[in-house]
């Protein structure tokens, strides 16, 4: 970002430069769906983030170095564009949406405000503690803006950290609270968390998936919930979250957000009965299903199959996908563009019913022949999903193969590829669309033997 010879990195500390890098970097970790093109160099302007047009496809964002009445004082500008997708051509694909914008927002202005800080605090411990919890402070920020909550939801995630690190009764704590737009009345308890969870037995009362803290939008503790009883209306199809956080799916509707620690150490961050944020494998990552669905939906099109049932098949695999990869089981999933295509991909004895299979095999093939894969029910497709091979369907829902070996033909792209179920992947993705969920979790879409989104 800063030149090898640019005046700026010898008049700073080099502590302040490294802050300075990792922290710019914060928008494409967040946001793992925008590109950010290079930073310029440039005279001192105040830091600011805009549209860069009305069709809302980049943001222009600056960041700035200093006060401007230095020698020292600099900034830095780049253009925030939807990632690249060699498949989508319509402007709807490219828009980015206001979330997206006030988290670049929040970036540059946080980072423009901490780079005023006097040179001598760069030589303390500070801007290495500042660093690893830039991309969280961030988040937080934006969750209390977005929610319009008074009090920090930062110590409720930090707090997280502390909980995921630790056990009770030689198992994993999971942990839920859920935090109301509502103040609290002038008699309530303490503010959340810090005495509740400073006790081991506190972070035990709440499991984040049957109950969690009620906490008000000023910071109090209100109640120990069941989730069931906070809001029991069912969700729809617009929704989306692993199967075991619907509960917290369901409370945190109408203003609210829930936030739930699972037994992996991820923390998973709940709106309007989606899950929005995550945080695994050191990262905070921004969840925008439109967009991601949008993707697939255009790759999957088919002339003979109505939009209207390819977005439930699409939406059923994503979804199950979902499921997976917080259960990190791994699957494999095959939309297949033409069902003749099928035998080049799947040996006859993985095919549905087909007369080589065992008689068992035909019996079950037959109850779920009664379903498409938009119908089955959550849970029998993630159990389906989860046994070795892959599950194969038509762009129509239909299911085709399931437990299925793959055996398409071999391509140069898979060479040097790690792990049988990504060569499988890449090698199918020549017929489809292949969805790949590996055993820590990460979900990686492939077509045309090239990785099209990871998520």
């Amino acid at each position: 970002m800063i030149k090898e010879d640019s005046r700026l990195r010898n008049t700073l500390p080099l502590k302040a430069v490294e802050f300075l890098e990792h922290a710019a970097g914060a928008i494409e970790r967040i946001l793992p769906h925008v590109e950010v093109d290079p930073w310029n160099d440039g005279p001192w302007a105040r830091a600011e983030s805009v549209w860069e047009s009305p069709k809302r496809t980049g943001i222009r964002a600056r960041l700035s170095v200093g006060t401007g009445d230095t020698d020292s004082s600099r900034s830095f500008e780049t253009i925030v564009r939807r990632r690249h997708v060699p498949v989508v051509c319509q402007a709807a694909g490219q828009t980015l949406d206001k979330r997206e914008f006030d988290i670049c927002k929040r970036v540059v202005l946080n980072v423009s405000r901490l780079m005023q800080t006097p040179a001598s605090s760069w030589q303390s411990p500070f801007p290495g503690a500042l660093s690893r919890a830039f991309d969280e402070y961030i988040v937080a920020l934006h969750l209390n803006a977005h929610h319009g909550f008074q009090a920090s939801l930062a110590p409720i995630l930090a707090s997280l950290h502390t909980i995921s690190e630790q056990s009770y009764e030689n198992k994993a704590l999971t942990f839920g609270c859920v935090v109301e737009p509502k103040r609290a009345s002038p008699e309530s308890f303490q503010l959340f968390p810090r005495e509740y969870l400073a006790t081991k037995k506190y972070k035990a009362l709440s499991d984040g998936n049957r109950t969690a803290y009620r906490v008000s939008s000023d910071g109090r503790m209100t109640a120990l919930a069941s989730l069931d009883r906070i809001d029991l209306r069912p969700l729809t199809g617009k929704h989306f979250y692993p199967e075991w956080a619907e509960r917290m799916a369901r409370a945190s509707r109408f203003g609210r957000c829930g936030i739930a620690l699972n037994r992996q150490g991820d923390i998973l961050v709940l709106e309007e009965g989606s899950l929005r944020f995550t945080y695994r494998y050191g990262k905070w990552q921004y969840w925008n299903h439109r967009h991601l669905l949008n993707l697939l939906r255009d790759r999957a099109k088919a002339q003979r199959v109505p939009s209207k049932i390819l977005g439930r098949v699409v939406s059923a695999i994503y979804r199950a996908a979902l499921d997976v990869s917080f259960r990190r089981s791994g699957a494999l999933f095959l939309i297949l563009h033409n069902k003749k295509a099928l035998r080049e991909v799947v040996g006859t004895g993985d095919v549905i019913q087909h007369k080589d299979r065992s008689h068992i095999d035909r019996d079950f093939d037959a109850v779920l022949s009664k379903y498409k894969i938009q119908s089955l029910p959550r849970p029998v497709l993630v159990e389906l999903a989860s046994l070795d091979g892959a599950i194969v369907i038509a762009n129509s829902g239909k299911l085709l193969a399931y437990g299925a070996v793959l055996n398409p033909r071999e391509t140069d792209e898979a060479h040097g590829a790690k792990g049988s179920r990504t060569k499988a992947a890449i090698n199918a993705s020549y017929y489809g669309l292949a969805i790949k969920v590996s055993a820590d979790g990460d979900i990686t879409v492939y077509f045309e033997g090239r990785e099209f989104i990871r998520m």
